[in-house]
């Protein structure tokens, strides 16, 4: 095994030893109960999930730099230390910290554009939360915590730079900083407008199914999904935003995420690390291991019955019904997003991947990171099981397991799956975008900048010519009145003679009234 490969996994172990035991006196461990469970869910249980699937990312790198490895350290224990921290000061220190080390982790790709344009994207959301710090002002905090969030329209930053590193820093960085924020944003920030929220996530989503969609390269299509996903969280945090439940369900959700997006990581770094394939092409078939752990992701991230993501998204649905029973299309507009999700990134992964013949399709031959790929499907299907002890098993039968519940999530899955057949051109792979809504950005307004700058320039010009042709106006019509001017006065000439006769003639005739 590499030594700095090694080493990391090391320090791993020794961060998930210290989360486990950090005394409760410190104050930083919180728990909250949720029915569903029959424990109660803290932070502690939280990061040790994120550690443990960190652990497995790096299990299954191949080759990893010293450069690589400081500094996926360095964002590691900053992540943790801004969710355990409760002074909001020291918050924004470590989501700066955060930002600092990935854009070093960017940077070591040797794609320099890519972390310049990551660094700058969170140093500005660094100086919203610094404003917002000093002002106390908890919108400026959340608009800083939305765009760490990967939030519209604000969310290219995800799809430009983790498809620059290396696979395995792909998956590590899709860990951490925009889950870490929204937890952030859960913990600590509790006044936010509902509607607003609700809004931003489902444009989230909704750009995010676009892209999705048209996309060719991979990575950047799985990028999206990050993208898409956090949309539909932002989207439930606004739904449930006076629930008591709110934090717990969330959480949960969260933690079972990890593992489903994490595989699905996996089983695109594994065939293109044994492909070099980058963009959509059939490598194997649905029933090799690679296209069983594909299907295992994609169920778990769309709520199949019997999966992590069955249960999870299941108490999000209860608690919103819960919640308010106004809520109904709402609730409804939740499912669909999530449904065209499925078609747009689930699905059309697994269509393109492992079924549909392409030109030039190059199957898989060795077997890579099978035993890891192994152990995040096993987690995602057994976590789904409603009869492990961990369950509360009269109400997740109720609330998850209901037969209604269970028959409504299969049919609407299968009609789904089948409207994929007659759609499935508008899916079709055939743009490798360089930009999307970031050309905003990144040519839109330096054109325009550029059309001003030209246009300030000619304005200046012609200002300037306008200004110079009128003070010579004026210096000539100086001197030329000036000239004339001295030549009246000339005491040699005729008018100056009438003039001095003129003067003295009135004079005396003054003198001479005067008198009488």
């Amino acid at each position: 095994m590499q030594f700095y490969k090694f080493l990391l996994l090391l320090l791993l172990i020794i961060l998930i030893i210290i989360v486990s035991i950090l005394p409760e006196e410190l104050g930083t461990i919180v728990s909250w109960s949720y029915p569903v469970l029959s424990f109660n869910l803290s932070l502690r249980v939280i990061l040790v999930v994120f550690l443990f699937t960190a652990f497995l990312i790096i299990l299954s790198a191949k080759i990893l730099s010293f450069s690589e490895m400081l500094f996926l350290f360095i964002y590691t224990v900053s992540s943790l230390c801004a969710v355990l921290s409760k002074k909001t000061i020291l918050l924004v220190i470590f989501c700066e910290l955060m930002a600092i080390s990935a854009s070093f982790i960017i940077a070591s790709s040797q794609n320099i554009n890519s972390a310049i344009r990551y660094s700058c994207i969170h140093f500005f959301a660094g100086i919203i939360l610094m404003v917002g710090l000093a002002a106390q002002n908890i919108n400026l905090i959340s608009i800083g915590l939305l765009i760490n969030c990967a939030c519209f329209p604000f969310s290219f930053w995800v799809v430009d730079a983790y498809p620059a590193v290396s696979l395995h820093s792909t998956a590590y960085l899709s860990l951490f900083t925009t889950k870490v924020s929204f937890l952030i944003m859960l913990l600590h920030v509790y006044s936010i407008s509902a509607e607003i929220l609700v809004f931003l996530g489902s444009i989230t989503v909704i750009y995010s199914i676009i892209f999705a969609a048209l996309e060719q390269s991979i990575r950047r299509f799985l990028c999206y999904n990050i993208v898409g996903q956090m949309g539909l969280l932002i989207f439930a945090r606004g739904l449930l935003n006076f629930s008591e439940k709110t934090v717990p369900v969330l959480l949960l959700h969260i933690v079972f995420s990890l593992s489903c997006q994490s595989l699905l990581f996996m089983v695109a770094n594994s065939i293109s690390s044994q492909t070099k394939v980058i963009n959509f092409s059939r490598v194997s078939k649905l029933m090799s291991a690679e296209g069983i752990y594909a299907l295992i992701a994609v169920l778990t991230m769309v709520g199949f019955p019997g999966t992590a993501g069955f249960i999870s998204k299941s108490c999000i649905i209860a608690e919103i019904e819960m919640n308010n029973h106004n809520l109904e299309l709402y609730k409804n507009l939740y499912k669909f997003l999530n449904l065209l999700l499925y078609l747009s990134i689930g699905f059309k992964f697994l269509y393109y991947m492992f079924i549909v013949k392409g030109k030039s399709s190059r199957f898989l031959e060795k077997k890579d990171s099978q035993v890891i790929m192994a152990i995040l499907a096993l987690v995602c299907v057994v976590a789904g099981n409603p009869y492990l002890p961990i369950y509360n098993k009269s109400l997740i039968f109720s609330f998850v397991y209901s037969i209604k519940n269970v028959w409504s999530q299969f049919i609407l899955l299968l009609f789904t799956t089948l409207l994929f057949i007659p759609l499935r051109k508008f899916f079709l792979p055939r743009i490798n975008f360089k930009m999307d809504v970031d050309w905003t950005f990144r040519v839109f307004v330096p054109n325009i900048a550029l059309l001003l700058g030209k246009l300030l320039c000619k304005v200046r010009k012609v200002f300037v010519g306008v200004l110079q042709n009128l003070s010579n106006l004026l210096i000539d019509l100086y001197f030329s009145s000036a000239i004339k001017l001295g030549k009246a006065l000339n005491y040699n000439s005729v008018s100056f003679v009438s003039a001095s006769s003129l003067f003295l003639m009135g004079v005396l005739l003054v003198l001479l009234c005067l008198n009488h």
